[in-house]
């Protein structure tokens, strides 16, 4: 009884199908999976965020209403009780952010933060900086423009977070992503909406955070 099998050449052909479908698929499933995992970073750091300034307003009472929530020294000294830690630079030390520079949205490049001070790394990896700054112009914080343009006059100060710490690609927008603290209210993420320029691929990302939250995913035009 005579018995049909492939020939090595349709054996070939097929394989080099399977071949050509996999190196197009698998780095977009990989690219896919990253930035998966970068939304469930920058998910986490609100939600660490949020949660360290419920817990100091047991200690501290209202947000922005007292010596400690207004003094850098005490504010810094009770957030970094609040979170799980390998590593405090205070405010007389440095080194808790990789040496590589940072790229902005665009690709254009940002300086490194390895001198940041106010800076601790968590447990989990990921490096959350604060600084003391000035709320000026309509809904901008230091340049960082927050959830809503009526918080602008109770900014306290804000968050720099890079969500995966020491691993690439250290990029706003993707790894990078700014919060704000808001007197009264707490921790908001920057940006005002999801249709800022600032959140394409030819703005500099410092503002994308709130886009990010709001859409669980990481898509820029």
């Amino acid at each position: 009884m005579n018995k049909k099998a492939f020939t090595l050449a349709e054996v070939l052909v097929t394989l080099m199908i399977i071949g050509v479908i996999a190196a197009i698929t698998i780095p977009s499933l990989m690219q896919n999976t990253k930035n998966n995992e970068l939304v469930a970073g920058c998910l986490k750091a609100y939600s660490t965020l949020s949660g360290a300034v419920e817990r100091m307003k047991v200690e501290l009472g209202p947000i922005g209403l007292g010596k400690k929530w207004n003094n850098d020294t005490e504010f810094w000294n009770e957030f970094t009780k609040q979170l799980n830690t390998v590593k405090i630079c205070n405010t007389d030390q440095s080194g808790c952010f990789p040496t590589e520079k940072y790229k902005y949205l665009n690709n254009s490049t940002e300086n490194n933060y390895s001198s940041y001070k106010q800076s601790i790394v968590t447990t989990d990896g990921a490096i959350y900086n604060w600084s003391k700054t000035d709320c000026s112009g309509k809904g901008i914080v230091d340049g960082v423009p927050t959830s809503s343009d009526k918080n602008a006059t109770n900014c306290m100060g804000r968050f720099l977070v890079d969500v995966n710490g020491q691993k690439g690609p250290n990029k706003f927008g993707h790894d990078v992503f700014f919060f704000v603290l808001v007197k009264g209210k707490g921790i908001l993420p920057a940006g005002n909406d999801n249709k800022s320029a600032d959140c394409t691929k030819t703005g500099a990302g410092v503002t994308c955070a709130a886009k990010v939250i709001n859409e669980k995913k990481i898509d820029y035009k």
